[in-house]
């Protein structure tokens, strides 16, 4: 009886160390493998190039116009973005005869900012309508939205991502 008591609380102690020391950062599991850590606090890898000082792009929102698209892009990184190229592709109707591409290049982008491109003038026609959006510039991941709509005529209405 003594020595099941005696296991137990020993058990309990090495258990609470254990703890301890993976709570204060001396003790760190990579998988299922336990490593110590002899200085918790330069353990990690600091890189701030990796991570900081990169542009990052987004697409706000695609919107209809009349016989035209327009694009809001807007730099939410922390670094201002040269030579931004972006590309919208359109294609659908009733007969799959609307088939657009219009592409460009903004100079810089700072950071913060938006701004909004717009494509060349769509044909005249009825139906769905798939449009892709691409945006990207050195540096940062190339960003790829898509979006329906429907075209009526003169009028791209009911674009939704």
């Amino acid at each position: 009886m003594k020595k099941r008591v005696i296991a137990a609380i020993l058990i309990i102690i090495i258990l609470l160390l254990l703890g301890g020391l993976y709570w204060l950062g001396y003790l760190t599991f990579q998988g299922y493998i336990p490593s110590f850590t002899p200085n918790p606090g330069t353990a990690q890898p600091n890189n701030p190039s990796k991570n900081e000082g990169t542009p990052k792009l987004t697409i706000e929102s695609i919107r209809g116009r009349i016989n035209k698209i327009s694009v809001v892009i807007k730099n939410s990184g922390d670094q201002d973005a040269k030579s931004v190229n972006w590309s919208i592709s359109v294609t659908g109707g009733i007969l799959k005869r609307i088939d657009l591409r219009s592409t460009g290049t903004i100079s810089a982008l700072s950071t913060g900012s938006q701004t909004t491109v717009l494509t060349d003038r769509i044909p005249l026609g009825i139906g769905r309508l798939q449009i892709t959006v691409t945006v990207g510039c050195p540096g940062s991941e190339p960003v790829t939205q898509t979006a329906r709509g429907f075209k009526l005529l003169f009028f791209v209405v009911g674009v939704r991502i």
